[in-house]
């Protein structure tokens, strides 16, 4: 049986990294869970009872090859007696994201290579079968976002436990946009007086739109809705670390990935080390407007998305890289 997942996550100080600007807090959301953390788990757990609620025979759903959502949600899935299958899209090739897929796949996941991202709408419909319920890409919908918002729940209590003072900012990665709009509305429901950001692993103004949709369903659903018009000025965007496109690795996000592991963090290259090289100039830079209004450090939370779980176990009887499909392998660019 699957073990439950580990809340609330840690938070910690950083005095590592603190500044005559600023100072750094984290909030490890990869140690969500002990079997396969990271933030994935807070919206696979809850995508995977909307599910079984709504009688799905199968789980359907998308990523790029070396998805953590899938792997999330293929882990939940067959706790959960369901099948799951993804349409699954190239990414550039890390042998830890070749690593990710061969998991998911040992975890029972149903992968059908498609090699060209632009046939997702006609491949889905080929795909889909009755009784299907469909996960987007991320799991980043209004019950995955709600999961997201309810973890501003939990920093609220920490911050009122004295484990973690208010952050000024909160700094995310953003993809497919459910993680950062869900924080977003959590934060706003939950009255907090800071700002997010969310680092654009993609480029255009798509994810930004999706972040703010999303945040507003969950605003909407949860008796919110008036607070959407705050939107605007508490969420912002960093597109300044998408570099040469996603997965692709950065200059930024490698000393990022050098600076995290002598605090014992690890990151990969296609989400939290483009967040991290972010967090870092912030940290540098600070907030001009804080210390005449406040007479202190800016505080900003990074919050920590990757699981920090080690995926030796999960490959255990899943396929060797020469087992895969020769069209799963060449979506590994």
């Amino acid at each position: 049986m699957l073990p439950g997942p580990s809340y609330p996550t840690p938070v910690r100080a950083v005095p590592e990294l603190t500044t005559a600007r600023a100072e750094l807090w984290l909030k490890n959301d990869g140690l969500s869970h002990p079997v396969y953390g990271g933030n994935k788990v807070r919206k696979a757990q809850r995508l995977i009872d909307e599910a079984l609620f709504r009688g799905a025979r199968r789980v359907l759903s998308f990523g790029a090859a070396g998805s953590h959502h899938l792997l999330t949600l293929s882990l939940f899935a067959r706790a959960a007696g369901l099948p799951c299958a993804a349409l699954v899209i190239p990414q550039p090739r890390t042998d830890h994201a070749l690593q990710t897929l061969r998991a998911a796949i040992g975890l029972g996941l149903d992968a059908r290579a498609l090699r060209y991202p632009a046939l997702l709408p006609l491949a889905t419909l080929r795909e889909l079968r009755r009784g299907d319920y469909v996960v987007p890409p991320g799991g980043s919908n209004t019950v995955g976002a709600q999961a997201c918002a309810d973890a501003v729940d939990e920093l609220a209590l920490q911050i009122a436990s004295g484990l973690v003072p208010e952050p000024d900012w909160i700094v995310v990665p953003l993809g497919s946009g459910g993680t950062c709009g869900g924080i977003a509305a959590g934060v706003l429901r939950r009255g907090l007086g800071c700002h997010v950001l969310g680092v654009q692993v993609v480029s255009g103004v798509g994810p930004q739109l999706a972040s703010k949709w999303l945040a507003r369903k969950v605003l909407r659903k949860t008796g919110f809705a008036p607070l959407s018009k705050q939107l605007n000025t508490r969420l912002s965007f960093d597109t300044a670390h998408v570099g040469p496109g996603y997965g692709r690795a950065t200059e930024a996000g490698a000393r990022a990935t050098r600076i995290a592991a002598e605090l014992g963090l690890e990151l990969d290259q296609t989400y939290t080390a483009k967040a991290f090289a972010s967090t870092l100039a912030l940290l540098d830079r600070g907030d001009p407007d804080l210390p005449a209004a406040h007479g202190r450090r800016l505080r900003v939370l990074y919050w920590h998305t990757l699981a920090a779980t080690p995926l030796e176990p999960l490959l255990e009887g899943a396929p060797r890289d020469d087992e895969l499909s020769r069209q799963l392998r060449e979506l590994f660019l």
